[in-house]
């Protein structure tokens, strides 16, 4: 009876996973918008609390932030459009020096192959990389992006209702609830409240110091389009160890394609690899409350399931959304158990020491 009881429970959470990934999956439109808000919430409800501890009435405090994120994010998604058709438009450029570049390449390779008596001058290498495909997929990519970052008037109603009921909580916990146990809900409520919001104000500004030192580099190598590069370094540090990779190698290789020479790229690529350890090894865990401690397994997974769900935004969005949730299990009593699942290192409980008299 118990197997046929644990038979069922696996089955019915399999059916419940996939019940849930149809629904993210068709609601991505109104629920990716969503996620956006609930982050954007966080972060700015600091400056929030403090309008409000100034005696600053509700009202204009949201008007405040509604004004500092609507101009954030206009500013950005223009920014974006007018670096992305500069980019697309400088495409043919960059093929030019591709296709020399590669030209060469067969010809060095040809006259080994040739000492080497092997044929290879009936392959079409310079087929391999078209610049119509590698615009194709910018424009896709990258319009894809925008086009998320187009709905934000739905991300700026999403957090105004957010913010709206920021320190409301706990107060309506504490007028429903007995005392005890409204105490006890009221405290998870707020180390949870506290702990993530910590966690994306950290990491908000770690990827911010990121995205300006990335810039910064590019600006003083000559390297081209500079804040666009920096700007995608910005939200690629969301995703760990794989952004911070992308975000130097897209540079790198347009810096290949810029320079006659190997000296400037390679130059570009050591500091944005030691510049991308430094912050990313050293100064974001000094900034971060407490360390996530989280599997690298679970990150993979999550990045996979969210990226097959949403996109690159989901990519993006994947590591938060999973630290979340694994700070909401460590303040549940009931689910630290997922919890430590969660973690990448085993917390083993201490030994008892028996003690004969």
């Amino acid at each position: 009876m118990k197997d046929a009881a644990k038979f069922t429970l696996i089955t019915q959470g399999i059916v419940a996973l996939f019940v849930v990934g149809i629904i993210l999956y068709q609601l991505q439109s109104v629920l990716l918008p969503f996620v956006i808000a609930v982050f954007l919430s966080y972060i700015f409800k600091p400056l929030v609390l403090f309008l409000e501890r100034k005696k600053v009435p509700m009202v204009f405090s949201l008007i405040i932030v509604l004004i500092t994120v609507a101009v954030l994010i206009a500013g950005v998604s223009l920014f974006l459009y007018s670096s992305i058709q500069s980019f697309v438009a400088a495409l043919p450029h960059y093929e030019e020096r591709m296709t020399s570049i590669i030209t060469n390449l067969v010809q060095y390779a040809e006259q080994k192959a040739r000492q080497m008596d092997i044929d290879i001058s009936s392959y079409e290498w310079t087929s391999l990389l078209q610049g119509s495909s590698i615009t194709g997929l910018v424009t896709t990519g990258l319009g894809s992006f925008l086009t998320y970052i187009s709905d934000f008037v739905l991300i700026l109603l999403f957090m105004m209702f957010l913010l709206a009921g920021s320190g409301q909580l706990s107060a309506k916990i504490k007028s429903s609830f007995s005392f005890e146990h409204s105490a006890r809900m009221a405290s998870i409520i707020e180390n949870i409240d506290v702990q993530v919001r910590q966690y994306l104000l950290a990491k908000t500004l770690v990827s911010v110091l990121m995205g300006v030192v990335t810039a910064i580099i590019l600006v003083i190598l000559g390297v081209d389009f500079p804040l666009l590069w920096g700007v995608l370094a910005f939200a690629l540090n969301f995703i760990p160890n794989i952004g911070s990779a992308v975000s130097a190698i897209f540079p790198f290789l347009l810096a290949c394609l810029q320079f006659d020479s190997f000296g400037i790229p390679l130059l570009l690529l050591v500091l944005l690899v030691a510049v991308h350890n430094i912050i990313g090894n050293v100064l974001e865990p000094k900034l971060m409350a407490s360390s996530l401690n989280m599997s690298p397994v679970l990150v993979l997974m999550s990045l996979l399931f969210w990226g097959w769900l949403w996109g690159i935004w989901g990519m993006v969005l994947a590591v938060p959304i999973t630290s979340m949730i694994k700070i909401v299990c460590e303040n549940v009593d009931t689910l630290k158990p997922i919890a430590a699942l969660m973690s990448s290192k085993v917390n083993r409980p201490p030994d008892v020491v028996t003690v004969r008299g």
